[in-house]
């Protein structure tokens, strides 16, 4: 029977915006623009302020000049200032810890000139383990992985020969902006040529002045490698992520983490709006009842192929009959590898725990939290107080999603997202790159560990959205996933604003198959309050009060507002049964579901059609065979599912 109202849509090609505009996000509710002081220290991070975020002056840059509101060798706004002279926007960073492609810190020259520029601020870095991650791809995949960041750890510099050790503030802002002078410094003193002899005068003095500094112009006054912008602007801030499910205290906190509503600039700035999501207790997820049986699932045997698997990276996965996790005696989860609806990746887990557990103990980054299996934990965050994690049970919930829209899917679960809704931009990458890898493989021989969908329920706003689409790491491993034909749904977050959270925010890039993002329906069909919007918002999908499975073993410390004994007499209950009659617990999630609302779980639905009609293709027409191998089979497979799903086309 057909759903009384449509619970996701694609919306058409808004078409080509006007020059100018593509990258303006000013003026806009800011989003996440803090995190609790707690959560901050807890995770080693900062918050960029633009009101007092240390800057470096404008009017050169990117080994260019600026006329006219051009730029000769960079980028530049429309408002004449180019680049990384531009006013930041706000955004959350980790802040002893860089992001810096993996064939520059390979090369002793360019390791040399940055330390030599960080000197001048007290700063140093320290490589990570390059040789700890092998990929199993060839070709460009290989070579393309080869040149992704990696997590590179900022430490006090050792104090020259015969000088004291002097305290220093390690900040990766300021060790970022530091570099970037370094770069244009480097630009003055080989400046680009030009027949005005006023502007030749001028660039002679600069140039004066930046020999004169010294630090990290090596190439032009000292021999060596200067830090050139193409260098510099592919060294970026690792930014914290942050879940797209609504987070507890939404109505006092504004919502998910972006502070109060009324201060922070959040489009909800009433009790009204905001308190409809949220349910006893303050959270805005609760247990319900459902009184269906799981999904029905064909085998294996009847499908004749092998399923569609959608890539969850999120909070890992916890015990749950729909999704074939089960405790394990031993500890852990136990999963059915081979044709269990949820499976893990443990080689990939293991890759991402090394490389973390590494910086924390190698490279300075004592505070970084370290994410050591797939399984969904700890349930609390505090263990004194016994509150659940704001997402505990997020992966959970996702994977549900996808079995109640595709049962006869695979999920593979992946964590990445700590219980406290946090993400870590170095531990995403080392996941996507891990598994773009993985894909690779499988088009280039047997297709048995292919991924032909990834959801991404996260997000965080870019300090510089001028400059992200060719700086950000981020956007080169997601590129490399959908040059293999993976379609990559992500959440538009929950902020309700139109300023680009990214990934959502790629899909304004033209790729072979696209970037989703996807914004949150209301039950009714209209969209969600606190779903983000904009024109880079092209999908949208059911959203608030979801229901979907919940971790079967979860039970935090609230308890019922009213608790007495089952039988006024004082008796107990024949065959064991209740002893007591209580009002609901908020958070004792023991029957296995819960209604939850955020645009986390609008892109998974979405994710879910699009595996649902890859299997339909693959079963009715031979030529759509899941198991052809090659990137352009996966590419063909992906366009047709999204044909015939009715996506519009463009960017």
């Amino acid at each position: 029977m057909p759903q009384p109202i449509r619970n996701w849509y694609f919306e058409p090609d808004p078409g080509p915006q006007e020059a100018g505009t593509a990258a303006d996000d000013d003026g806009v509710a800011p989003g996440l623009t803090c995190l609790p002081a707690a959560s901050l220290r807890q995770h080693g991070a900062r918050v960029l302020n633009p009101s007092d975020a240390p800057a470096i002056p404008g009017g050169s840059v990117s080994g260019g000049s600026v006329s006219g509101g051009t730029v000769s060798g960079g980028s530049v706004s429309g408002d004449g200032q180019a680049g990384w002279a531009r006013t930041p926007s706000a955004t959350v960073y980790r802040a002893r810890t860089l992001l810096i492609p993996a064939d520059l810190l390979r090369d002793d020259a360019v390791v040399r000139a940055i330390d030599t520029a960080l000197a001048r601020v007290g700063m140093s870095i320290v490589l990570p383990d390059l040789d700890g991650r092998r990929v199993q791809s060839g070709g460009a995949v290989a070579e393309a992985l080869q040149r992704l960041p990696r997590i590179v750890g900022l430490v006090p510099a050792a104090p020259a020969p015969g000088r004291p050790a002097l305290p220093v503030v390690v900040d990766a802002w300021m060790a970022l902006q530091t570099l970037r002078a370094a770069a244009d410094a480097a630009a003055l003193v080989n400046p680009p040529v030009t027949d005005d002899p006023t502007a030749r005068e001028g660039r002679e003095a600069e140039v004066e002045d930046a020999a004169g500094e010294g630090a990290g112009v090596q190439g032009a006054a000292g021999g060596g490698t200067a830090l050139t912008a193409e260098i510099v602007r592919r060294i970026g801030l690792e930014h914290l992520l942050a879940g797209s499910a609504l987070r507890p205290l939404v109505a006092t906190e504004g919502n998910a983490i972006s502070g109060s509503p009324a201060t922070e600039g959040n489009g909800l700035t009433g009790s009204a709006g905001t308190s409809s999501y949220v349910y006893v207790g303050g959270d805005t997820r609760a247990p319900v009842t459902v009184c269906l049986r799981a999904p029905a699932r064909r085998t294996s045997a009847a499908l004749g192929g092998r399923r569609p698997v959608v890539a969850v990276l999120d909070t890992g996965v916890r015990a749950h009959p729909w999704l074939d996790v089960w405790r394990d005696p031993a500890g852990g989860y136990a999963v059915d590898q081979t044709d269990g609806f949820v499976m893990d990746a443990p080689g990939i887990q293991d890759v991402i725990y090394a490389e973390a557990s590494y910086a924390a103990a190698e490279q300075g980054d004592h505070s970084r939290v370290l994410i050591r299996d797939a399984w969904d934990g700890p349930v609390a965050a505090d263990p004194l107080l016994g509150e659940l994690g704001d997402a505990t049970g997020h992966g959970t919930f996702i994977a549900g999603i996808v079995r109640q829209a595709a049962p006869d899917a695979r999920v593979l679960a992946i964590r990445i997202m700590h219980s406290d809704d946090v993400v870590y931009e170095g531990d995403l990458l080392c996941a996507l790159a891990l598994l773009a890898d993985r894909i690779a493989a499988a088009e280039g021989g047997s297709m048995a560990d292919m991924v032909d969908v990834v959801s991404l329920s996260l997000g965080y706003f870019d300090e510089s959205a001028a400059d992200v689409t060719y700086s950000s790491g981020l956007w080169q491993v997601i590129e490399l996933l959908l040059d293999l034909g993976v379609a990559v749904l992500a959440a538009a977050g929950n902020y309700s604003t139109t300023r680009r959270f990214y990934p959502a925010a790629f899909s304004l890039q033209p790729s072979p198959v696209p970037v989703i993002a996807v914004g949150a329906l209301n039950t009714n069909g209209t969209r969600a309050l606190f779903s983000d919007g904009g024109r880079w918002v092209r999908a949208w999908a059911a959203g608030a009060a979801v229901v979907s499975t919940y971790p079967d073993d979860v039970d935090g410390s609230l308890t019922p507002p009213v608790r007495v004994p089952a039988h006024d007499d004082g008796t107990h209950s024949p065959d064991g049964g209740p002893e007591t009659r209580e009002a609901l617990d908020p958070d004792d999630y023991r029957g296995g579901f819960a209604t939850w609302s955020g645009t986390s779980f609008a892109a998974p639905l979405i994710a879910a059609h699009i595996a649902a009609r890859l299997l339909d293709q693959a079963l009715g027409q031979s030529a759509q065979s899941l198991d052809l191998p090659g990137n352009e089979a996966a590419t063909d497979r992906t366009r047709a599912a999204l044909d015939a799903l009715g996506w519009p086309g463009g960017a």
